[in-house]
């Protein structure tokens, strides 16, 4: 009886430890799981956190590629801008080849072996102070990658320590698991060591001859008794996993739904912070001024154009209200009663205003407002550009000037030539139809008065021509001279005016002579404007 009692004892200690055995196995391999999920974990954030930060260079040089032409970079102002912006140490872009197109702080980058990205992957230098990052640049005709190295600060201090942490949490849950199985196993087998000894006192008749265990320890007495339960249950719960199995199907759906959403959610985050930042870019470089106003009609935020143009530093008006910068603290829409305590929105402004600089002086602005809704319909804020137009308005000022200027001009030079042509063509008609009455009353003898009469005669015609020649250029400038086009016989036209000039010539000395080679010649044109080429010509 004592030999039975201690194999049995022997036989139980020996599952028991089995049983701990195999316990201590789970645990092991599920602390080594715990330490590598959450030590990835970890790192992925970290690394999304400053990949996030490169997709800011990856978008600037996707809409600028220039540097992929010029090979070296065109806008350091801005890149230094994002540089300082996202704590970036250096920048690094090479082409689809391998070939380094340009950089900036060069020298750290090759301190930190930035080249080792391309076959270490991304993460933080051997010196702890660089996070190293990857990206490459694809577009419709250019492609290559770009190397940025971020400052890591607290980042690698954060990596160790989360590595250590997760070592003694893994190591702890691997003592606690075993100390635990042991424990358990030792108070699990105090009961099954009371049923094997219930069995082997009891007559328990097995009729199901089919269900019988191929052990013949406790466990398989047991595992005996177990299989004739299972069976019942099988025989009972067939439905039950039939619609199990359905609820596994529904279920697993509504879980790949549910995933899908968050993933969407987080792609939309990252949109959303991209979007913000470009945003803060966009309003800090405007070349305009703008403003942002809360509900109550206060300033929130301006940039740096607006504060150029009205004079102020911008802590000097933030909090303010708008109002307050325009002539007679008036605007429409942000006046005492402009405002709708249910929240509906402000009008939107489009107009011209008078701004009040600092130093007093009013400047012409064109104010253009909008308003910014929230997901449920309601106004969040203002914002407000701000377009200075006081050159523009001085230029047009003295545009008007100059118009009325030359109108009186105009008008002036119009009434002297319609005075001139009446003053003048009056008594000269006059007196060239006069010459003719005197010359007859003339004696054939006196050649002397003759000679005066024909001077006085052609003097007086050339006073016409010219009168005739200012009065015409005058409607030449004016644009309203039209004119006629008809068939001439040139050749007799211009043998007229050769005897109008016959005694201008005597009197010079002068001999006009005229030759042609046919007896007509008969162009289109305007006759009297062709008179008044040759008159001139010959004048």
């Amino acid at each position: 009886m004592f030999n039975f009692n201690r194999i049995k004892r022997t036989r139980s200690q020996k599952l028991q430890l089995k049983l701990t055995i195999q316990f201590a196995l789970f645990f092991i391999i599920l602390s080594g799981f715990i330490y590598y999920y959450f030590t990835n974990k970890v790192e992925e954030q970290v690394n999304e956190k400053y990949t996030y930060k490169a997709d800011v260079f990856v978008n600037f040089f996707t809409q600028n590629p220039q540097i992929f032409l010029d090979k070296k970079f065109t806008d350091l102002d801005i890149i230094n801008k994002l540089l300082e912006l996202n704590d970036a140490v250096y920048l690094v872009v090479e082409n689809s080849s391998g070939e380094l197109l340009d950089a900036l702080n060069l020298e750290i980058a090759e301190n930190s072996f930035y080249i080792l990205t391309k076959a270490d992957g991304e993460g933080i230098s051997k010196d702890e102070k660089v996070y190293r990052v990857k990206l490459p640049i694809k577009t419709k005709n250019i492609s290559g990658n770009i190397y940025v190295g971020f400052q890591s600060r607290d980042d690698a201090q954060k990596l160790f320590k989360n590595k250590l942490l997760t070592a003694l949490f893994s190591l702890s849950i691997l003592m606690i698991g075993i100390v635990f199985t042991y424990f358990l196993s030792s108070i699990s087998f105090r009961p099954l060591a009371k049923i094997l000894k219930a069995l082997d006192s009891a007559n328990i008749s097995i009729d199901n001859k089919k269900i019988s265990s191929s052990r013949k320890d406790e466990l398989g007495i047991i595992e005996d008794r177990v299989n004739i339960v299972l069976a019942e249950l099988d025989r009972s719960t067939g439905e039950v996993e039939s619609l199990n199995k359905k609820l596994h199907d529904v279920f697993k759906d509504k879980i790949a739904e549910l995933n899908f959403e968050i993933n969407q959610r987080k792609k939309a985050e990252v949109s959303l912070q991209k979007s913000e930042e470009q945003f803060r870019l966009v309003f800090q470089n405007a070349p305009i001024g703008i403003v942002i106003i809360s509900t109550e009609g206060k300033i929130i935020s301006v940039n740096k154009s607006f504060c150029d143009t009205i004079g102020f530093q911008r802590d000097e008006i933030i909090g303010i209200p708008i109002k307050y910068l325009f002539e007679k603290n008036e605007l429409e829409g942000f006046s005492d009663d402009g405002f709708d305590t249910d929240g509906n929105p402000v009008a939107d402004i489009n107009t011209e205003k008078m701004l009040l600089k600092k130093e007093g002086k009013e400047i012409h602005v064109i104010v253009k407002s909008v308003s910014v809704f929230d997901e449920k319909g309601v106004v969040k804020h203002y914002v407000m550009q701000m377009l200075d137009i006081s050159e523009i308005k001085r230029v047009q000022k003295e545009l008007v000037e100059a118009l009325n200027k030359a109108e009186e001009s105009d008008r002036l030079k119009s009434a002297f030539l319609a005075q001139m042509s009446h003053e003048i063509r009056t008594p000269l008609n006059v007196i060239l139809t006069s010459i003719p009455l005197i010359a007859d009353e003339v004696s054939a003898e006196d050649e002397e008065l003759k000679i005066i009469l024909d001077s006085v005669k052609s003097a007086g015609r050339r006073l016409q021509r010219t009168i005739d020649m200012i009065l015409s250029m005058s409607s030449v400038q004016s644009g309203n001279y039209k004119a006629t086009f008809e068939k001439f016989d040139i050749v007799a036209d211009l043998k007229k005016m050769v005897n109008e000039f016959k005694s201008l010539t005597d009197d010079k000395g002068l001999r006009l002579k005229f030759s042609h080679p046919r007896e007509d010649v008969f162009v289109t044109a305007d006759r009297y404007t062709v008179n008044q080429i040759f008159q001139n010509l010959i004048n």
